[in-house]
């Protein structure tokens, strides 16, 4: 995945470079997720676990922003078939993503394509390279160069092995920090 991470961040850098008037940040996000995986045949499963984001966003327009980077997106699974298992199963997706941002300086919309594996703890094959949807929601709090970015997100992944083509769907709970890397205030 390292390798995966760097061509991503590789990308986003691409895409970043351009006039010194557009607005670079870093964004650090966590938060606790919840979801389902298909291969279970539980729903939405309600234990909890930690998934992070590390990104980097760059403002094209005033309203409109692009952004790369790496997702970890975890979850248990205690339901279906996972129930009664010792220890419990925990899904983790590792994702690379490119995505836009709608909004600025307030309420933001995010909506992207993830490019990763989705695998369910020690079951099965290990996991193949899929596809993934990812939209959030969320406030920047703060000005300046240091901002607050609590928010919501929803991600959908293909959960693929030698044998199955399972998905997984995951909701979290994020907050974030960013920090402007120059070009503006």
């Amino acid at each position: 995945m390292n390798r995966r991470l760097m061509q991503t961040l590789i990308l986003a850098a691409a895409f970043a470079h351009g006039s010194a008037s557009g607005q670079m940040q870093a964004e650090v996000r966590g938060g606790l997720t919840i979801g389902s995986h298909s291969a279970s045949a539980a729903a939405l499963d309600i234990k909890p676990s930690i998934s992070f984001d590390a990104v980097v966003r760059r403002q094209i327009h005033p309203r409109f922003a692009v952004f790369g980077g790496y997702f970890r997106t975890a979850f248990g699974c205690t339901e279906g078939f996972c129930k009664d298992q010792d220890p419990s199963i925990t899904i983790v997706g590792n994702h690379g993503v490119l995505g836009v941002e709608w909004g600025s300086g307030g309420p933001w919309l995010r909506t992207g394509l993830m490019l990763g594996t989705t695998g369910a703890g020690s079951r099965g094959d290990s996991p193949t390279i899929g596809i993934g949807f990812h939209a959030a929601g969320g406030l920047t709090v703060g000005s300046g160069g240091f901002r607050f970015l609590p928010g919501l997100s929803w991600r959908r992944m293909q959960a693929k092995s030698a044998s199955d083509n399972d998905h997984a769907t995951a909701i979290s709970l994020d907050f974030g920090f960013a920090y402007q890397l120059g070009g503006g205030s």
